[in-house]
């Protein structure tokens, strides 16, 4: 069971969590932890100023006493806990003042002192478990998840870490222990700290669940699951009961970003199902995400908004070798994320996120040719494993998009999505067109 930062922000939230995690205790739950929500960017935001020379003692002080308020209130006669909370924070201080004196950093470093809102959410949330009658032990998951050195964005190693689970989580589950782990967490095979990046603390539970041979893993959050389509655009949008594992990664890339389907990958190849549950909702089911789809229909519409489409003339481009895989370096190089491209015989044409990035990228462009841009595009995507087994659908969502003046055409992998590039002003009414004509039929047929 994972908890994101929303889900244990403060003594509520704490206090939730483990009733949440109380009404599971016959399941023999294992419970992942983010940091309270905001900490982990007041920790980056005093990394920052720690390099340049600024103020840490305030913004630490500011942490110190919104973990400690949370302890008085879950613990007010542990004394332990406020020891405990003490000496990450005498750690952080040590950690950031050496920054500080030096004026730079190592990734290794970095990581460090980014993990230590995981590390204080995890003693909270064994002290709420405790006043729910709960016996939970922290198990430090620097200690647990094995993972490479790459610093910032670190790889489980799925073999060292059952080893370690075997060793250190099993046996308290066996006596009847909830163990708390902060997620986000790794540490090398020598014992040095890392963090896995983007989504990391669904991998860490996605990790966990397949090196536990868990029977599911739950990702809970401030959503009631995954929805067929933005509620402020499609009024019909409804929670999603099953999904695939293939369409929930075409929805995150085409702008429904509830979770990032890359961390919850082990699981999923492991055989694990993933349910996705509101913490502030709990008697909701939630959307549960398998590797293979219920049914073909069309699950979901979503929007990612705020692209820009740029056009580069270069007649020849063809015979100029290793002419994209540089141009690919380049925009890679300049932090500029490629949503699509289309090759064509006289240039290329790159859809990418608009204001600043298309600017960069314009001037990246500069010597190879001519080119132009349009901004404020939205690409409307169709995702749903129907798509791929009744092609016929193609021709009816492309009928409507044509309606609405679609620009260019996305096909996503699998051939189980379908994006159009419109124009800002005609995006929602093609949202609604399609959700209505395929999503909502579907949804009936369903019902």
């Amino acid at each position: 069971m994972k908890f994101g930062g929303t889900s244990v922000a403060g003594t509520e939230g704490m206090r939730r969590v483990a009733r949440i995690v109380a009404a599971a205790r016959e399941e023999s739950p294992v419970v992942v932890t983010s940091a309270m929500a905001g900490v982990t960017d007041t920790l980056a935001g005093l990394l920052e100023s720690a390099l340049h020379g600024g103020a840490i003692e305030d913004g630490v002080a500011g942490l110190r006493e919104r973990h400690l308020e949370v302890a008085r209130a879950l613990a007010p006669s542990d004394e332990n806990l406020p020891r405990r909370l003490e000496e990450l924070f005498r750690e952080l201080r040590v950690l950031l003042r050496g920054m500080r004196l030096l004026g730079t950093t190592t990734a290794r470093s970095a990581d460090a002192a980014l993990g230590f809102g995981e590390l204080l959410a995890q003693e909270l949330l064994v002290a709420a478990l405790s006043g729910e009658g709960i016996r939970g032990r922290v198990v430090d998951a620097r200690e647990v998840i094995v993972t490479d050195d790459h610093f910032g964005a670190a790889r489980p190693d799925v073999a060292a870490t059952r080893a370690r689970c075997a060793e250190r989580v099993r046996p308290l589950v066996e006596d009847g222990v909830v163990p708390v782990l902060g997620g986000y967490l790794g540490g090398t095979p020598e014992g040095v700290p890392t963090t896995l990046g983007r989504g990391g603390s669904d991998l860490s539970a996605a990790i966990l669940g397949l090196a536990l041979a868990a029977r599911r893993v739950e990702i809970w959050t401030d959503v009631d699951g995954l929805l067929s389509g933005d509620p402020r655009v499609v009024p019909g949008a409804r929670v999603i009961p099953e999904i695939s594992f293939r369409e929930a990664s075409e929805l995150a890339f085409f702008g429904a970003r509830v979770l990032h389907p890359a961390s919850i990958d082990p699981a999923i190849q492991g055989g694990l199902p993933v349910l996705v549950r509101n913490s502030l909702a709990p008697e909701k089911p939630g959307t549960t995400i398998l590797q293979e789809a219920p049914g073909p229909r069309a699950a979901a519409v979503a929007l990612r908004r705020d692209l820009a489409l740029v056009r580069l003339r270069a007649p020849g481009w063809r015979r100029r070798r290793g002419f994209l895989e540089r141009l690919s370096q380049r925009i890679a190089g300049h932090g500029v994320e490629l949503v699509h491209a289309w090759p064509g015989p006289l240039g290329i044409e790159l859809l990418v996120p608009g204001g600043r990035p298309a600017e960069t990228l314009d001037a990246i462009l500069a010597g190879d040719g001519e080119r132009r841009a349009e901004e404020d595009l939205v690409l409307v995507s169709l995702v749903g494993e129907a798509l791929a087994s009744r092609p016929g659908l193609w021709g009816e969502a492309l009928a409507l998009a044509a309606e609405r003046d679609v620009l260019r055409v996305v096909q996503g992998e699998g051939a189980i999505s379908l994006g159009a590039v419109v124009r800002a002003d005609r995006a929602d009414d093609l949202a609604r067109a399609w959700h209505g004509r395929f999503v909502d039929e579907e949804g009936e047929d369903e019902r």
